[in-house]
């Protein structure tokens, strides 16, 4: 999860592992599809490659870097390009000398998936909101936030998802349906799918579902512990990729982990015809 902490500059990516390979050449991470090997050459040989990446520790700007690695003898442009090459890769992450903004994010229900969700992101830098239950006087327009999870609430009020329709406040369901972890979809008002539209489309295959998901309503769902860890963290890794990219997987799309049959399915879904959630707001 994106955090406030202060990094003006290049950072290699934690997740990977540095390993030094008999050649001088440097190998980042061990996996067989996200490793990458950097070969010395004429321009950046052994010594110099291994002073970059020292370099890349998110306290100095690009332009400290290459400051300190000319002091080392490494010419700007050698420098530039393996800059510009983990970059490419995303070996790298660089913030551009930006402070990073801590994200605004707020989790509505009541059940063991808001509880994990909430423990999370109270220590992960995150501006977090919460609320149980959907009254009367509930203001959305105040909530001022980037995107509300909608846990545990295996079909949500629909009071407040019009709320959020109409105030145009992106937001991802997060349940526990027969034992199983559904995450998604994601809906960002006026541009995707939303869940009228997918109620529509359960009526369409069954006229009865109306009632039944009269019955759903705020009720929350049940499962056993890891497949609540499972869809919690299926669901963090979700809103990372929300606030942090343009394409998280759940885009007019619900992913359904199963840890029973060790399966993770997705299901597409599509704007209902005789939904009006793509007309402007009023």
């Amino acid at each position: 999860m994106t955090t406030a902490t202060h990094q003006p500059g290049p950072a290699l990516d934690p997740a990977l592992e540095v390993l030094r390979r008999p050649d001088g050449s440097v190998q980042l991470g061990w996996g067989p599809d996200t490793a990458a090997v950097l070969s010395p050459g004429k321009d950046l040989d052994a010594f110099g490659l291994s002073t970059v990446l020292n370099l890349l520790d998110g306290r100095s700007s690009r332009a400290e870097i290459l400051v300190r690695a000319a002091r080392a003898g490494l010419a700007d442009d050698a420098v530039t390009v393996l800059l510009d090459e983990l970059t490419t890769v995303g070996a790298v992450r660089d913030p551009g000398g930006t402070v990073p903004v801590a994200p605004r994010v707020r989790v509505h229900g009541r059940g063991p998936l808001a509880d994990t969700l909430v423990a999370h992101l109270t220590v992960s830098g995150t501006r977090l909101s919460r609320s149980a239950a959907y009254t009367g006087d509930s203001d959305v327009a105040r909530w001022d936030v980037q995107c509300v999870l909608l846990a545990d609430a295996l079909v949500p009020d629909p009071r407040l998802v019009r709320e959020l329709m109409r105030h145009r406040v992106p937001h991802l369901p997060v349940l526990l349906r027969d034992g199983r972890g559904i995450v998604g979809p994601f809906v960002v008002p006026g541009r995707t799918s939303c869940l009228r539209c997918a109620d529509l489309t359960r009526t369409d295959l069954d006229p009865h579902w109306p009632q039944l998901a009269a019955q759903l309503c705020d009720r929350v769902g049940c499962a056993e512990p890891p497949a609540v860890l499972a869809t919690a963290a299926l669901a963090l890794g979700e809103l990372d990729a929300i606030l942090t990219t343009a394409a998280p997987a759940t885009l007019d799309r619900t992913l359904e982990v199963d840890l029973r049959s060790h399966r993770l399915a997705s299901r597409r879904w599509y704007r209902h015809p005789e939904c009006g959630c793509a007309a402007p707001p009023a």
